[in-house]
């Protein structure tokens, strides 16, 4: 088998602002002069404007931990499903998919469901600054009262999937509001919070990357779900999987067994990966689970990513959790012509700018060019997470008047820029990495023309990317 190609790159700490302090800056006790105010303000300058990297992490966030860990261990089971079973669980909750769920040797299963929004802010009416303690986190005492108790009640949570979607995605939306608004302060006079409360529906993905292992399991379902029908025999219990690839009956999507008992498994891997010193790691280049783009909404907002690991127990095939492969999120990150993996702590959000917040505020703000990658390290680590796509109504106007569009052509050497080069590629490598990455980007000037609807831009961003003839058409 041809070696993978791999390149260098430097480990990305995103900055990351207590959630506290995000709350003081839009309360109206809180002095223009307080200094975690303008800390806060700083930093959505710094990080997401021109000079930085796109994205902010926001730490302390209320019932996100627990949130998160309910959520995203759905994501798996609902991917390695039977497609009858699963369309039927998506329909009862109320979700749908933007991915053929039917391919069998899909890299990514989606999960989405439209999030509308009161347009009122719980978090600002149940925290206040009372609640705050001296080390700029939330107490959870008034947030108890209207959330509820973090935990699960201790049944299958797939039973609560479309109220867990719901839950996190308008809780993930909210946050993103506030950060629209501090970027709002920072650019003075934009528009950004408006433009998405106006809309008030953003739009929610619960997304599960296979490894592939997901497609040994997925492709041997189907072929004995063809077998029992052109043999006509017995019933076949719907989650189990005949292959014998490993020992006793595999059971991967973690349900219930015969006798009720949990198959999934999710246990916190301790070991520290050793692969990344010095702020340095590998990725792959050709082999990634989602190919580079820009998000063409205002703000999307991230979970930090759970990593599954396939483990052979005496009965079944049952997920671990693994500490993150390589030592970050696998979200790579272009600037310049430098790339860079991000890491962030597990229980944060992750907030990223998208092109229409770049258009917006006319160019104060910087979009974000991404990636995802399949880990080095293993082929049987799957990954999980959950994104809320934050966007302005589809009829809003995009003008660009004194903005320009040759957002690919920005500077590889700005000296004001927060993210740190530590030179382990030469000039040349990093040029010819940037043609190929560049490639694979329709420009923008070809997908936006002056008044055009978000909704025009829309379609054509989608059209050049992934329609007949588009850059990424096979993706």
């Amino acid at each position: 088998m041809a070696k993978t190609a791999a390149a260098a790159t430097t480990i990305l700490d995103i900055a990351e602002l207590p959630f506290a302090d995000l709350l003081l800056l839009h309360s109206p006790e809180t002095p223009s002069d307080d200094p975690r105010r303008r800390r806060v303000l700083d930093a959505v300058a710094t990080e997401l404007g021109r000079g930085g990297s796109g994205l902010l992490a926001i730490a302390g966030v209320p019932r996100v931990a627990a949130l998160r860990r309910r959520l995203l261990p759905l994501s798996r089971r609902l991917a390695l499903m039977d497609h009858p079973t699963r369309s039927q669980i998506l329909k009862k909750h109320g979700l749908g998919s933007d991915v053929p769920l039917k391919k069998l040797d899909r890299s990514v299963s989606s999960f989405s469901q439209l999030l509308r929004h009161s347009g009122e802010l719980a978090l600002l009416e149940l925290v206040t600054t009372e609640s705050i303690n001296n080390n700029g986190f939330v107490s959870l005492g008034k947030i108890q009262d209207f959330y509820g108790s973090e935990e699960g009640n201790g049944d299958d949570d797939m039973e609560n999937l479309g109220e867990l979607v719901k839950e996190l995605g308008l809780y993930m939306m909210e946050l993103g509001i506030l950060i629209a608004r501090a970027c709002d302060i920072v650019i003075d006079g934009g528009q950004l919070e408006q433009s998405i409360t106006d809309f008030g529906t953003a739009k929610a993905r619960l997304i599960h990357y296979h490894s592939e292992l997901d497609n040994i399991i997925i492709r041997e379902k189907e072929n004995r779900a063809n077998r029992k029908c052109s043999a006509k025999k017995g019933a076949v219990k719907p989650y189990q999987l005949g292959s014998q690839r490993r020992s006793g009956s595999l059971c991967p999507c973690g349900t219930k067994s015969e006798d009720g008992t949990p198959l999934m498994t999710i246990k916190e891997n301790d070991s520290k990966d050793t692969s990344v010193q010095d702020h340095a790691a590998e990725i792959s280049l050709s082999n990634l689970w989602q190919e580079w783009h820009y998000d063409y909404g205002i703000l999307t907002v991230l979970t930090a990513p759970l990593f599954l690991r396939a483990s052979e127990g005496e009965k079944c095939l049952s997920n671990q959790e693994h500490h993150n492969p390589d030592g970050h999120t696998h979200l790579q990150l272009c600037n310049g012509r430098n790339i860079f993996s991000v890491r962030c702590s597990p229980e944060s959000f992750i907030v990223q700018v998208g092109e229409a917040a770049d258009i917006l505020s006319r160019g104060k703000l910087k979009s974000t060019l991404h990636a995802v990658s399949r880990p080095l390290s293993s082929t049987d680590i799957s990954r999980e997470t959950f994104v809320v796509f934050l966007q302005p109504s589809w009829e809003k106007t995009l003008s660009y008047s004194g903005y320009s569009l040759d957002i690919e052509e920005q500077s590889s050497h700005n000296n004001k820029t927060s993210i740190v080069n530590n030179g382990s590629a030469g000039s040349c490598d990093e040029d010819v990495r940037m043609q190929e990455i560049l490639k694979k980007i329709p420009p923008l000037s070809s997908r936006l023309r002056e008044g055009m609807s978000f909704a025009e831009f829309s379609r054509q961003t989608t059209k050049q990317y992934y329609g007949g003839g588009g850059v990424q058409q096979n993706n």
